[in-house]
């Protein structure tokens, strides 16, 4: 089931919310690995890369 994420980006300060979906493989009782899948890939860079010209 896929959640609905909120979060601000360090590098920006941009806010921003998405769906996600993961995996997490479990072996011996353990959490061994956590795979996130995003809808919209584009617009989690965006709000994690800084405006051309910034700095």
């Amino acid at each position: 089931m896929p959640a609905r994420e909120r979060g601000r980006a360090r590098a920006t300060g941009r806010e921003l919310a998405f769906p996600i979906l993961q995996t997490i493989e479990v072996r011996d009782g353990r959490i061994t690995e956590i795979r996130p899948f995003y809808w919209d890939t584009r617009a989690v860079a965006d709000a994690c890369t800084a405006p051309s010209g910034a700095g």
